[in-house]
């Protein structure tokens, strides 16, 4: 258990997803548990794309290894009390997982903790029961770039779980012929996502039909909330908590795919960074939306991150104080 004398520590916290990479640095109360970020950082890495048959290229452990390298002397610079790095579906069942762990442990000192999917739908959970308290029952999606994690609860309680290998940049690239100068699916590819997501979501019944409003988690969410909001003509940045009807996703989704065959200057100008992943995820979003009879969605911020945060906090401040 760490032992830190300052009533404020600042702790960095390193996110490798199959997307992007992000670090958010806490600074935490250690008597009281609160936490607000001091700084972020992102790299739309896409390790996915340096994927195959189950092994990460040499190229895409270097580009990792410079990312987190990078973080790492960003953290320093602060500088920050703890250092610490997970990764998701990026290098979740790689065959080469361990020797990238060792390099980055040898060469920089880092830690990586390869969560599960499962955890990783805990720690969603945790982290929507903290930013949104008040509900008391709901369902959560969190769409990453290798994974989706949907978690169906009743306030502290999970009722279902489940990690689906949904990803929207593993969408891309397993049912098109997608890159960065050709960016965007043709209808065929698009038929092909819809038949595979329709697939993955009927081996779980548990989740057919459960209704009502689920909290959206990830890059995914917030591009395709963007969009929304863009087409409502509200200019103003997306607040945290922002929320939509499955009507609104819809009609989101229709504009965009008919973007797309114009060219995709509107997908290009509103979200400029998710330009390959947003329409395999759009997809996506739909085919699970129809699935589960879902009618409205709120934006959460919070997510695998804070999560993992929160159990830091339990393990190494919260339980001292309730000790003393």
């Amino acid at each position: 258990m760490l032992d830190f004398d300052e009533r404020i520590i600042k702790y960095a916290v390193v996110d490798i997803g199959a997307n992007s990479v992000r670090m958010n640095i806490y600074d935490i109360d250690t008597q009281t548990g609160e936490f607000t970020v001091c700084a972020s950082a992102r790299s739309m890495l896409g390790l996915a794309a340096y994927t195959k048959n189950g092994t990460l290229s040499n190229d895409g452990a270097g580009k990792l290894f410079a990312v987190l390298r990078e973080f790492l002397a960003r953290a320093n610079s602060i500088p920050c009390d703890a250092f610490s790095a997970f990764a998701t579906a990026s290098l979740r069942g790689l065959s080469n997982s361990k020797k990238i762990l060792r390099e980055i442990k040898s060469g920089l000192g880092i830690d990586i903790e390869i969560i599960s999917g499962e955890t990783e739908a805990k720690y969603d959970h945790a982290a929507i029961r903290f930013r949104f308290p008040e509900t008391e029952k709901g369902v959560l999606i969190d769409m990453g770039g290798g994974s989706t994690e949907i978690v169906h609860f009743e306030n502290d309680r999970v009722l279902n779980a489940v990690s689906l290998p949904i990803g929207c940049v593993m969408l891309g690239k397993n049912f098109t012929e997608c890159s960065k100068k050709e960016p965007f699916p043709n209808e065929s590819e698009m038929e092909n996502i819809r038949v595979y997501v329709k697939k993955i979501l009927s081996a779980y019944p548990a989740f057919r039909k459960i209704g009502g409003t689920a909290f959206l988690i990830g890059g995914t969410a917030r591009a395709a909330a963007k969009l929304n909001l863009s087409l409502s003509e509200q200019k103003e940045y997306l607040p945290d908590g922002y929320a939509f009807s499955v009507n609104a996703l819809k009609k989101t989704a229709d504009t965009a795919f008919g973007d797309i065959r114009e060219g995709g200057k509107w997908i290009r100008e509103t979200v400029s960074d998710r330009i390959t992943s947003i329409i395999p995820g759009l997809v996506a979003y739909l085919e699970i939306c129809d699935y589960m009879l879902l009618s409205d969605f709120i934006i959460s911020n919070a997510g695998v991150r804070e999560g993992y945060l929160i159990e830091f906090i339990r393990k190494n401040f919260l339980r001292k104080t309730q000790e003393s």
